[in-house]
């Protein structure tokens, strides 16, 4: 029903979000979604370092800087790239809002794998540069990427793993809405959350 005339509607009255709240929103999320992937990232370093180790002592007293740079610069670049991603519509726009209306698991593990692949084309696209910046030819960089054909797809495999779990709290958000799944992860394990059985 139209407001009546000269009466304002109180909808149109609410402003939006200032640019700079959006920008704190985004650094926010930025930075928590940065600081997952150097968790994942680092933890998968260690892993590989201390098994390195066992062939060749001489590997966490030389390598292990560079693996830990490496690794942090990878988490705040795919976290960059995440966000792009995101504001582009990936997961979310035909199949992701058609499957939004069915099982919530598809919905998390259909956009978890959309972002592996995104991911993953990023990292190729980024081996691809730097090789061509040290004169290799793509088909020489190929190859090379990852350690071959089946280290790359141990990426994409760790990658899927290691997303599933952040679409599985973001989809739950969406449902649930955020406050309301922030309150049942931080309520203690013995009191119920709101609408749950006793």
């Amino acid at each position: 029903m139209a407001p009546a005339a000269g009466i304002k509607d109180p909808a149109a009255a609410i402003p939006g979000p200032s640019w700079a709240r959006r920008a704190i929103d985004e650094a926010e999320r930025y930075l928590w979604f940065a600081l997952y992937l150097i968790v994942v990232l680092g933890t998968l370093i260690v892993f590989s370092l201390n098994i390195y180790a066992r062939v060749d002592h001489d590997v966490l007293h030389e390598s292990s800087r560079h693996f830990y740079v490496l690794g942090l610069i990878n988490a705040l670049l795919f976290a960059k790239i995440m966000l792009l991603a995101e504001a582009a519509g990936v997961g979310s726009r035909r199949i992701g809002r058609r499957l939004e209306a069915g099982r919530l698991v598809t919905v998390i593990l259909y956009r978890a794998s959309a972002f592996t692949v995104v991911l993953v084309a990023a990292y190729v696209l980024e081996a691809v540069l730097e090789g061509m910046w040290h004169g290799k030819a793509v088909d020489q960089v190929l190859p090379e990427i990852a350690g071959g054909p089946l280290g790359l797809a141990s990426l994409a495999w760790i990658l899927l793993v290691a997303l599933t779990p952040y679409f599985a709290y973001r989809e739950l958000g969406r449902v649930l809405g955020r406050s309301r799944l922030r309150r049942i992860m931080l309520r203690p394990g013995s009191a119920v959350p709101d609408g749950g059985e006793p």
